[in-house]
């Protein structure tokens, strides 16, 4: 007999295709093609515009508390190691632009679905989100599941939230350096934008609210078969996940980013709806030797709206890290 994580799969993705569908009108929308594992992949292998990446090895690991995680992996296996932390309703679809980069010749890039996303496990029962430990101790299960020995973790939005769970649980001797983008760290009205109600039971208003979302994601709005892909991968989280994160706790947040003896980076759009750029410097002054850096015109998402930039500046900050060190047997 299927569980009820099994149950309520098919309904999120039929909900998820039925939105694409209504997007780009019937008979044009696809569902996504599966990836082919492989042991890495080039970049000039992904296909534009159709939401596919290259393909990926791809492993499932089990958290402490029974979850299967879906992780992914591209670019140089002998490679410095990066670990891309997705946010709130997104996917590891979401890390696209620096999957397809330059960054893929000379750096291992790990992503994840977090639980509740992606093709990761979706538990209804709130308290799979709620308690922070599952965050850390998730976390913590795609580091050692992926045979990551010190990886740089950048964290996006929700991500801010999963590193901070991670360090109060395990402290940061296991990283080599952490990335905050546009992250939260602090659950704080004065920091954050208005959250449309994704939480809401009536379909109407969660759909809409779906889309506000993510257009408050961006100043300059994503080609429309690339804001399809967003949006069906956004219409799959449950609306368990989205009323539940709001109520992780964050105590001791502070103590844990004060107490960072990695190098740190903080990333952060100047005209973002969701976080403010108070709740970057905040966070780049209780860390210290953070270096904060503000992208002017650019919104909650500087990693797709000023990819270039984003990616030469985690390239420098992964190489300072590794003391220079680019692909091991670069050629």
């Amino acid at each position: 007999m299927r569980n009820a994580t099994e149950m309520r799969r098919p309904w999120a993705e039929a909900l998820a295709f039925l939105m694409v569908s209504m997007a780009a009108g019937c008979g044009e929308a696809r569902p996504p093609a599966p990836s082919v594992p492989v042991v890495a992949a080039k970049a000039e292998n992904a296909v534009a515009g159709d939401g596919r990446l290259p393909p990926a090895k791809q492993v499932h690991v089990k958290t402490p508390d029974g979850l299967s995680i879906a992780v992914q992996e591209w670019g140089n296996p002998k490679g410095p190691e990066v670990l891309f932390i997705h946010g709130l309703s997104q996917s590891h679809l979401s890390w696209a632009p620096q999957i397809e980069s330059s960054l893929a010749k000379d750096f291992r890039l790990v992503t994840y679905d977090l639980r509740g996303h992606g093709v990761s496990d979706k538990p209804i029962e709130t308290k799979y989100y709620e308690e922070a430990r599952r965050w850390g101790d998730e976390l913590r299960a795609v580091i050692e599941g992926a045979g990551l020995r010190r990886p740089v973790v950048v964290g996006w939005s929700l991500g801010g939230v999963v590193i901070l769970d991670y360090l109060r649980a395990y402290g940061d001797a296991g990283l080599g350096g952490i990335v905050f983008v546009d992250a939260v760290t602090r659950f704080d009205r004065a920091l954050l934008g208005e959250m449309p109600p994704l939480w809401s039971e009536d379909l109407s208003t969660r759909l809409g609210a779906m889309r506000q979302f993510l257009r408050d994601c961006f100043v300059v709005p994503p080609p429309p078969a690339e804001f399809e892909t967003m949006l069906m991968y956004n219409a799959m989280v449950p609306v368990e996940v989205q009323g539940a994160v709001g109520r992780i706790p964050l105590d001791g947040a502070d103590e844990s980013l004060r107490a960072l003896l990695v190098p740190a980076l903080v990333i952060h759009g100047a005209e973002d709806r969701h976080a403010k750029v108070a709740m970057a410097t905040r966070t780049a002054s209780l860390v210290r030797g953070a270096r904060l850096s503000v992208y002017e015109g650019v919104g909650h998402a500087p990693f797709y709206e000023a990819r270039e930039r984003f990616n030469a500046e985690l390239a420098g900050f992964l190489r300072e890290v590794n003391g220079g060190r680019e692909g091991v047997g670069k050629k």
